[in-house]
């Protein structure tokens, strides 16, 4: 026999035996090979219950190989029972590492695949922001209420005091004002974004209703002369103006409530400046200690829009 059907022989032989090899290295190239992506597609086909099967077509083999080199049977039939050894070992060692081609028709389906796992993880990341643009929301909420709540506990055992001491007139006064105070924050919650009159008018109600809770021992007039009615009708951000008012006078407001003596008025100043509304408080009192920083808020909305706005909004006169 040939040297080259010797080699032959042995390629065939290694390549069968291979299969039978169950070891971690094994385990790596499986994992190695499943990144491979190309046109040739590479499975191994852990023959795990043929081994016998195997090792016998590889006897079988080199058997067939020694009975021709002995020469104890005619050549032909050496040579016969050679080639179906060599014909079951290819086969089983096809059957032990198989190779396929991806067919032109499998590319459109993969990249279909791709596509659309790729858009199931779209649709997962935007339900992911929506759910956190939902949970940013309710905090906020739940920010403002528990802001609000405080400050509700005690405009209610205002009233309820009014009303113990038969002050009727008065209680109903602060009730009135509370209800729109009420509406209009309830209005200014659900919406994005409000109108500047509408978020002076809460921030005039507010003010009003602690000058009357405190039987105008605070007072703070609103100061908005030198805006006009195209800077009115831009928008603010909710939740930004009235509850910065709030807060800010909420320290003079609780000073009022425990003093008999009435503070010294204060003026609001409302202004704008570029596209920014620009709050500032001014008084007496206010000095070194009890000093309110002037605060800046964004106005949204262009001039040029507004006044669009503010001309199909007025009513047309029939003649």
């Amino acid at each position: 026999m040939s040297l080259s059907f010797f080699a032959l022989q042995v390629l065939f032989s290694i390549l069968a035996f291979a299969g039978t090899l169950h070891s971690a290295w094994d385990i790596k190239l499986e994992k190695g090979l499943k990144q491979f992506q190309g046109r040739l597609y590479f499975r191994h086909d852990w023959l795990g219950n043929a081994n016998l099967s195997i090792l016998s077509s590889i006897g079988f083999l080199w058997a067939a190989n020694w009975l021709a080199m002995s020469e104890t049977v005619p050549q032909h039939i050496s040579t016969l029972i050679w080639l179906v050894a060599i014909g079951n070992l290819i086969r089983i060692a096809l059957q032990t590492w198989e190779f396929q081609m991806n067919s032109h028709q499998e590319e459109p389906l993969e990249v279909q695949r791709r596509l659309l796992q790729l858009q199931h993880q779209l649709h997962k990341l935007h339900e992911k922001e929506a759910l956190g643009t939902q949970l940013e929301k309710t905090n906020e909420s739940q920010e403002m209420l528990d802001r609000y709540g405080a400050h509700f506990k005690r405009v209610l055992m205002t009233i309820e005091n009014h009303l113990i001491y038969g002050e009727h007139e008065h209680a109903e006064r602060v009730i009135t004002l509370f209800s729109r105070h009420l509406r209009q924050l309830l209005h200014e919650g659900s919406t994005p974004f409000l109108p500047l009159e509408n978020s002076i008018e809460h921030i005039k109600t507010h003010l009003e209703m602690m000058t009357v809770l405190t039987g105008r021992r605070f007072i703070c007039e609103v100061d908005d002369d030198m805006l006009d009615e195209t800077t009115l009708k831009r928008c603010t951000e909710r939740f930004k103006l009235s509850p910065w008012v709030e807060e800010s006078v909420w320290p003079f407001f609780s000073l009022a409530e425990r003093s008999l003596q009435p503070l010294q008025p204060m003026i609001l100043v409302i202004d704008i400046e570029d596209n920014s509304v620009v709050l500032t408080f001014s008084g007496d009192d206010l000095n070194q200690e009890r000093a309110i920083p002037q605060a800046q808020f964004r106005l949204l909305g262009t001039p040029s829009a507004a006044k669009i706005e503010h001309h199909y909004s007025e009513p047309m006169l029939v003649t």
